[in-house]
């Protein structure tokens, strides 16, 4: 293991943290090579990384892999790695881009879109993904029903795959510092099961009913009728038909509410 002297690389390039994008520099080469291994990457798969900032990752993956992709949005950043480890880097925001075609995706996300570009990944098949959040992000992945972190990523991910915290990163790892510490999320896509009979429904509904995830199902619901295209009278003779209507969503199971989301198109198609 060694630290990386991040700060003087940066300023020989330079180049600011950027705290509008997020950039905290992974220079903990043992964080690095522990992350590459444990993706465990076989002859022939395609990996993505997203944000690979200066490349501490990167360069680690290029030994695995003859299929790597990179996205980074800072074309500073872009150009340096393009230049210092002769591969091709798309230079763009990952939440606009269109992903390729991968296998598993190992990266030090940048915070800002944390939520947004792990929703993104989820939507694509892929085997494995080896991430790097801050813990509370982390601990939102990973928690159960009933707890103070659940909440609407909760649902969303663990609706589409199994989310494991592998390994906790001190905030010393990183340049700058950040506020708080990491965490390394292992993510491992899986069919739904139960599934939603529309996932566009049950995104739309995981979003009104953690909105006021404390409060009963029903009263979420008529609360947000116009959200949901209702007027009041109906929202409440729906909401009055549906499993759990009278828990609170915080409460709930992921089987709980794909159940009020079927139900709730039942009752409401046509």
């Amino acid at each position: 293991m060694s630290i990386l002297n991040i700060g003087e690389d940066l300023r020989a390039l330079g180049i600011r943290p950027s705290k509008r994008l997020g950039q905290h520099f992974l220079k903990d080469t043992g964080i690095a090579d522990w992350m590459v291994e444990r993706a465990d990457i076989a002859p022939g798969e395609r990996i993505l990384e997203i944000g690979p900032g200066l490349g501490i990752l990167t360069e680690r993956l290029i030994r695995k892999t003859t299929s790597l992709t990179t996205i980074e949005k800072d074309p500073a950043l872009a150009k340096h790695i393009e230049s210092k480890l002769s591969i091709e880097v798309i230079n763009a925001d990952v939440l606009k881009a269109e992903l390729p075609e991968f296998d598993k995706v190992v990266s030090n996300l940048p915070y800002q879109i944390s939520s947004e570009v792990t929703l993104k990944l989820l939507e694509h098949g892929f085997k494995k993904g080896l991430l790097m959040y801050q813990k509370e992000f982390a601990d939102h992945l990973v928690a159960e029903a009933g707890t103070r972190p659940y909440s609407r990523i909760s649902v969303m991910c663990q609706y589409r795959a199994d989310c494991t915290i592998v390994r906790n990163v001190s905030k010393g790892s990183f340049h700058p510092v950040p506020k708080v510490d990491s965490a390394i999320v292992e993510l491992v896509p899986r069919p739904p099961y139960p599934a939603a009979r529309s996932e566009e429904e049950f995104s739309r509904l995981m979003t009104i009913l953690f909105s006021h995830k404390n409060r009963k199902v029903r009263n979420c619901l008529v609360s947000e009728h116009r959200r949901l295209g209702l007027d009041k009278k109906a929202a409440r003779a729906t909401a009055d038909n549906l499993p759990y209507a009278d828990e609170r969503p915080v409460k709930l199971g992921i089987k709980d509410l794909v159940a009020i989301t079927n139900s709730f198109i039942e009752h409401t198609d046509g």
